[in-house]
């Protein structure tokens, strides 16, 4: 078994985080990868999607991420 360590984000806005959930969850989104990014100020989390974690698989890609425009929004 991995050896599990915790990786605490800081000050995530919330608003933006459900908001950005949400939205994938309606376009048919089951799971997603979460990626921190620890901050000076302010940690920022991305969500990262594969194909297989679609209920309904699209065949645009493989794996869609946010955008760097979609990850400075949750700032």
């Amino acid at each position: 078994m991995k050896n599990k360590k915790e990786l605490r984000l800081n000050k995530i806005p919330l608003k933006l985080f459900l908001e950005a959930l949400a939205d994938i969850y309606n376009r048919g989104v089951e799971y997603v990868d979460i990626i921190g990014n620890p901050g000076e100020e302010q940690d920022s989390i991305g969500l990262a999607i594969k194909k297989e974690y679609f209920s309904e698989p699209e065949e645009e890609e493989e794996k869609k991420d946010l955008s760097e425009e979609d990850l400075n929004q949750l700032i």
